[in-house]
C-alpha cells in the first residue's frame, strides 16, 4: 500500500465530473474507482461531498471531499445513469430528499 499524501484538487475533480471521466482515489485506507456525478454540500455541516457510482460496490456512494487522497482521473469515459438517488444522506446518518 502506497502512502496517501496528496490532497484533492477541486478544479480537477470538477473537470472529471464535466468530462464524465472515471476517477480513482484513496478514502479511509481503501482505494475506490467511481463515476463522479457531482459535488454536493451537506446541509448541516457544510462539508463538500462527492457523489458517484462506485465501480467496486456497484452502488451509489457519497464521499467527504476532505477525506479523499491521491485522486487520479483516467481517460476512460462513462455513460450517464438515469437512476441517481432522489435521497441523499443527511448529517444525522439518515436520508432526506434531494430537493428538500
Amino acid at each position: 500500500m502506497r502512502p496517501r499524501r496528496s490532497f484533492p484538487n477541486i478544479s480537477s475533480l470538477r473537470a472529471a465530473i464535466q468530462g464524465r471521466r472515471i476517477v480513482r482515489f484513496w478514502w479511509k485506507n481503501r482505494e475506490f474507482r467511481i463515476e463522479p456525478y457531482g459535488l454536493l454540500q451537506a446541509k448541516c455541516t457544510k462539508a463538500w461531498v462527492l457523489a458517484g457510482w462506485c465501480l467496486e460496490r456497484q452502488s451509489w456512494r457519497f464521499f467527504r471531499f476532505a477525506e479523499l487522497r491521491d485522486i487520479e482521473t483516467s481517460q476512460e469515459r462513462f455513460p450517464l445513469r438515469d437512476d441517481f438517488p432522489m435521497e441523499v444522506p443527511d448529517c444525522r446518518g439518515g436520508w432526506r430528499r434531494r430537493d428538500a
